[in-house]
């Protein structure tokens, strides 16, 4: 049936090829539907990639443990403490990420990889897999070379169990290399080397193959560095280690191991700091005591010389006595916070390497100042002595911490000369006074201000004695008891009996999903970028003109495919085209010699094919049928049918050159059933514009018309030559093929125009090669073949 029936022109005239394609779910449901086999296909592959990756990749096995960090003062060594003080930095969580990062520092796990030997691996050959043999394994090999030594070195051997008692070494190919005996020295790449058996019956395990591979220890240590997790917990000290592995138990043992050396090594940096303050105090011990004993002696000289005790003082002197005591307690409080200062000073500037421990035991200054910044000072040395054993003096970090050092040492040294000062300045104003103190005591007997003087410097002395005794303990102690950082909340575990790797439901129904959407992207995309018609619908959805048919695709080699007793589905198509025709005609007034012109927007889109067709088929009718072609350009008619002279057969174009033709002239019959006559276009002139303008035109479609039913013309195609637009007034129909998957969408504003224009009269569209979704190929035996 003819589509779009309303002959009238639209009225816009605005044109857009992509406007009219709406979206139809059912048609992109059936479009996808269509190629069913290609998702099968592909979901098919996809599941059995997913299949060879699950079957051959080893699993991998999850191992987490749960501690707590201390985050008492000795760990504040963040190289940003500095600014604590300020309330800007959350100092907590620095220093959990300093500890985190000492926890996965190279040094730590290279103690790990020696302590549990995970340079050297045992695998047992299967047929597919290599299953590694952890903890034990049925030989072991001992290395007789230093470690510093097979510690660098990397090599493989493959060992054949051959007997209880020897063995032989294999190639990459199982090939037999040398035979040896357990137990006996071997000279190898790495040193030699003896192999020994881990159990007791080796004789049950003839045949067996042991792949033992050997790697360097800073390349092991590297790569579980890299492999391992440590996650702090939110707002929190607690950190959770993980780390996934083929051997839960090789895991399991790493994670625990891990541990164990982050403890010994925090104790470890706490005992040094304890031991270098007990060292400093021991030296200031000596120096006290000495001072003590000196003092000691001079008094008991000094008395023993005149007779003299500490009870033979005047009653008269007791008043400038006591205000002299009291003075004098304080100039030696302050000569004794002045002699600490002046060690301090000391020892700060006498630092050769300036990266020593300050002793913070003695720090008992009244100025708070100066214990906080010795606290900093001490805290910054320790960090960078725990970074250095992971890292170099160039790591930034390190070089950050040297010029914080340095800030603070000079902020040290400031601090104690101000307090050196500020006491300096004390004992001038009490040194005054004691001078006047002292011209009262000097009017009495001055042995007794002798015997005082000594017993001054005694007590002195013997507090000084007695605070260095004291912060000696305190050392002693805190050196005796010290604690580690980390406490272990939850060993070293498996979450699940499960591998976590490779994940068998995340990867099938990744492939899965891969093998829907790959077909369904190809499609998309291969139907977005396609710009040709592949339908009727996509007609309808453009074109306001009638659409007067649709003819399927065959894959015949005959140029003519009708006859009388065709019952194909191209036959039934050329009828329905023919009876269309007389729809879109019933309004001419005419009884006979109706012209029919076949055209299209370029060459290849079946005019020729059509055209003739549709002679065929009105022939078959009963009606007389002339076959005219003006196609001056590029004629085919001599391809479909049998001519006198094939292509320089004489036609139209010889007709209107010479005028002594007549149209007789140039008619030819069609041989076969069912015949109708056919006009060629004749000889290929140079000037065919020119020659469809000339009256020889008009008089041969005017004899056309008083001796025929139909005239069916055969075109030029219209959107590159104006030959057909010459000629359109003879049309009494006009039919514009556009041939499914050939013709551009965006051409289809060409016959658009045309319609509303007007330019070719009483204009329809035929679809050309169209899919089996036509209708024509299905039902009531439509589809049967001759």
């Amino acid at each position: 049936m003819i589509s779009n029936t309303n002959n009238a022109p639209a009225k816009n005239t605005n044109f857009d090829s992509s406007s009219g394609f709406s979206f139809n779910l059912r048609d992109q449901i059936l479009k996808y539907l269509k190629r069913w086999y290609w998702f099968v296909l592909s979901v098919f592959i996809f599941v059995g990639l997913a299949y060879v990756k699950v079957r051959y990749t080893i699993p991998q096995y999850n191992v987490s443990s749960t501690i707590a960090i201390s985050q008492d003062e000795s760990m504040s060594e963040s190289e940003l403490s500095a600014f604590k003080d300020l309330g800007i930095l959350d100092d907590g969580q620095n220093k959990i990420e300093n500890e985190i990062q000492i926890i996965r520092s190279r040094t730590l796990l290279t103690n790990v990889v020696n302590n549990l030997k995970l340079n050297v691996r045992y695998f047992s050959e299967g047929r597919i897999l290599e299953v590694e043999n952890y903890p034990k394994s049925l030989i072991e090999i001992n290395f007789l070379s230093d470690d510093s030594i097979v510690h660098k070195k990397s090599k493989v051997f493959h060992v054949r169990i051959n007997s209880g008692t020897s063995f032989s070494f294999l190639d990459g190919k199982d090939q037999k290399l040398s035979d040896h005996s357990f137990g006996k020295t071997i000279s190898t790449s790495v040193g030699d080397i003896i192999i020994t058996p881990s159990v007791d019956s080796m004789d049950a395990n003839s045949g067996k193959i042991i792949k033992i591979v050997i790697t360097p220890v800073k390349l092991v240590a590297e790569s579980y560095r890299n492999r391992l997790s440590i996650i702090p917990g939110k707002g929190s000290s607690i950190v959770r280690l993980s780390l996934n592995d083929p051997v839960k138990e090789k895991a399991k043992d790493i994670i625990n191991n891990l541990v164990e050396e982050y403890n010994k090594a925090t104790i470890e940096n706490k005992k040094q700091a304890s031991a270098r303050t007990a060292d400093f105090i021991n030296e200031r011990l000596e120096l006290i005591s000495g001072d003590l004993t000196q003092v000691d002696d001079q008094a008991a000289t000094y008395q023993s010389s005149r007779g003299l005790t500490s009870s033979d003082v005047a009653v008269q002197a007791q008043q400038f006595s006591d205000l002299d005591t009291k003075n004098s307690q304080e100039i030696a409080r302050l000569n004794t916070q002045l002699y600490f200062i002046e060690s301090m000073r000391k020892f700060v500037l006498s630092q050769e390497g300036k990266f020593d421990l300050v002793p913070q035991s003695n720090s008992g200054f009244s100025d708070p100042t100066v214990a906080t910044t010795i606290s900093r000072y001490n805290g910054l040395i320790l960090q960078r002595q725990r970074l250095l054993k992971s890292s170099s003096v160039k790591n930034p970090v390190v070089v950050n911490i040297d010029q914080q050092i340095g800030g603070l040492r000079q902020v040290l040294i400031g601090s104690l000369n101000s307090l050196k000062n500020s006491i300096n300045g004390q004992l001038r104003s009490l040194n005054t006074q004691n001078q006047y103190f002292g011209g009262q005591i000097y009017s009495a007997p001055t042995r007794q201000k002798d015997i005082r003087a000594i017993e001054r410097e005694q007590t002195i002395k013997e507090q000084l004695y007695l605070y260095l005794l004291q912060k000696r303990e305190e050392a002693e102690i805190k050196s005796h008891i010290t604690l580690s950082n980390a406490r272990v909340i939850d060993k070293a575990s498996t979450l699940g009996s499960y591998p976590v790797s490779p994940n068998k439901k995340t990867i099938y129904a990744g492939a899965f999903f891969l093998g829907l959407i790959l077909p369904f992207l190809i499609i998309y995309t291969s139907d977005l970028l396609n710009v040709k018609v592949s339908s009727r619908e996509d007609l309808e959805k453009v074109l306001s003109m009638p659409i007067i048919g649709s003819i399927p695709k065959v894959k015949s080699k005959n140029k003519i495919m009708i006859s009388q007793n065709d019952r194909s589905g191209i036959a039934e198509a050329f009828r329905i085209l023919r009876t269309n025709l007389d729809f879109l005609m019933a309004g001419i007034n005419k009884t006979k010699g109706k012209v029919i012109f076949v055209t299209s927007t370029i060459s290849g889109e079946g005019k020729t094919l059509i055209s003739s067709n549709l002679a065929k088929t009105l022939a078959i009718s009963g009606k007389k049928v002339a076959f005219l072609g003006t196609d001056l350009r590029d004629p085919k008619l001599h391809k479909f049918f049998d001519l006198p002279n094939g292509k320089d057969s004489k036609g139209l174009t010889n007709f209107i050159m010479n005028d002594e033709l007549t149209p007789e002239d140039i008619i030819y019959k069609y041989k076969k059933e069912d015949a109708f006559d056919i006009i060629p276009s004749g000889a290929i002139p140079p000037n065919p514009a020119e020659l469809l303008m000339q009256e020889r035109v008009d008089v041969m479609f005017k004899y056309l018309e008083e001796h025929y039913d139909y005239i069916i013309v055969d075109t030029a195609p219209v959107s590159l030559v104006t030959d057909t637009l010459l000629i359109a007034k003879h049309a009494d129909l006009s039919i514009y093929i556009v041939r499914e998957n050939y013709s551009d969408k965006r051409v289809l504003q060409v016959p658009e125009n045309f319609y509303i224009e007007k330019r070719l009269p009483n204009i329809a569209v035929l679809l050309n090669a169209a899919g089996n979704k036509t209708g024509y190929n299905y039902g009531y035996g439509y589809g049967k073949k001759n």
